[in-house]
């Protein structure tokens, strides 16, 4: 790691309770925080959230009603960016990238961090932004942005490695993980498994779709092949005791749980979308299946499990991409590299 004790951070996060972008906030600030960069943490007060993180954070603040419509929230940002005189604020997502006051003080530069395709008007007040895909880059640039003012650096996982099969599961099982919502597709891994007599289905995750599951699942008359499990921040025991890994979302910008997948070596399946289809060379770190389609998604469960060497040389080269492109290493050293290029 670069030589970073003249660097401060004011990390700025106004998110939801759980949710991609917010995992990976509270992993980078994690990362950065151990590795000694000067940082301040400002974050939506949620009582998880707050919990997780103050006792590894050394300097932090959480803001109650956190939003535009609050002048005391705007008071409190400034504030604290005349004490802290950060040379980087990073923002996270539209509402911690709106709320900034258009003043600078200290000759703060403002990096938004986007994880998705959002409205740019929120990032009116931001000198550069950060994409974690190719393809988000693309649509700032098509927007408008300069392409030297967007930097494209990814999302990276952690690894928590448990021992094998420690929640003791038999046979054939896919898993599959997110938030229970039209975008995350699971009800086409639901209707495939009526499909595969011989697979079981791990469903790990919550949200507005779970009686719409329910029904689907009671529809097909599989209930005794499916279990649902609430949302864990432990999801090694379920990717170290299944058979396979499937994201079948309809759209995803970046898709964290398949890095999650190659770092605990478990086959991935993907539908063909966005940051999905980007991550994934067919046949060679993962599998891919027209996106929305069934069947397709049925042939390719059971063409891979039925090949063994298929398997091997789709996980070893996934943890290899793991490794030298996704770990926590070689993402916060870009995070920091950029950070020291930009900063006056």
């Amino acid at each position: 790691m670069e030589r970073n004790s003249n660097l401060k951070i004011l990390n700025i996060m106004s998110g939801a309770k759980s949710g991609g972008a917010e995992k990976f906030f509270e992993r980078l600030v994690f990362a950065i925080e151990k590795r000694g960069v000067t940082q301040k943490v400002v974050i939506r007060h949620y009582k998880e959230r707050y919990q997780l993180l103050k006792p590894k954070i050394k300097d932090m603040s959480s803001i109650y009603f956190f939003n535009l419509l609050n002048p005391f929230c705007h008071l409190n940002i400034e504030k604290i960016i005349k004490s802290f005189r950060p040379n980087i604020i990073l923002t996270w997502m539209n509402r911690a990238s709106k709320i900034l006051p258009n003043e600078r003080f200290n000759d703060e530069i403002i990096v938004g961090r986007l994880g998705g395709y959002y409205n740019l008007k929120n990032y009116s007040n931001c000198d550069y932004l950060i994409a974690n895909t190719k393809d988000i880059k693309k649509y700032l640039i098509d927007k408008g942005w300069p392409d030297n003012k967007v930097h494209v650096i990814p999302n990276f996982v952690n690894t928590k490695k448990r021992n094998k099969n420690s929640l003791n599961i038999s046979g054939k099982t896919i898993v599959a993980m997110g938030r229970f919502h039209k975008n995350k597709g699971f009800d086409i891994i639901i209707k495939a498994l009526s499909f595969l007599p011989d697979f079981k289905l791990i469903l790990v995750g919550s949200g507005p779709l779970y009686r719409s599951y329910m029904s689907l699942i009671k529809k097909y008359n599989i209930s005794d092949r499916i279990d649902i499990h609430d949302w864990t921040d432990n999801i090694s025991d379920y990717l170290n005791s299944a058979s396979l890994l499937v994201c079948p979302s309809r759209h995803e910008p970046f898709g964290n749980i398949v890095i999650d997948g190659w770092a605990h070596k478990i086959p991935v399946i993907v539908s063909d979308t966005g940051g999905l289809g980007m991550l994934i060379k067919n046949k060679e770190n993962g599998i891919k299946f027209i996106n929305e389609d069934v069947f397709d998604l049925v042939k390719k469960i059971k063409e891979l499990t039925k090949n063994k060497k298929l398997i091997s040389r789709i996980t070893k080269q996934a943890y290899e991409d793991f490794k030298s492109k996704f770990s926590e290493e070689i993402v916060l050293k870009e995070y920091i590299s950029f950070f020291n290029k930009i900063k006056k």
